[in-house]
């Protein structure tokens, strides 16, 4: 039983030890140029209500579906 003590404590030691060798990376602040994200309009599907993101959205007889699928099978 101290066998397995000792070997778990070595094992904690050494993992340590290599946490603490490696770099550390420095975090930059975002930059301030950058302008803000404007969020993109979710759409609800036509056919199950479902929300999606604009962009991903399939039309079909101007209206907005979450798939093909439900773009086939219409509202």
């Amino acid at each position: 039983m101290k066998y397995l003590v000792l070997f778990v404590v070595v094992i904690v030691g050494l993992m340590l030890i290599k946490k603490s060798q490696q770099p550390r990376s420095v975090r930059q602040p975002p930059s301030p140029n950058k302008p803000p994200q404007v969020p993109e309009a979710m759409l609800p599907c036509a056919h199950c209500g479902v929300h999606s993101p604009a962009s991903r959205c399939v039309w079909r007889d101007g209206k907005p579906y979450c798939s093909d699928e439900h773009a086939r099978l219409g509202s």
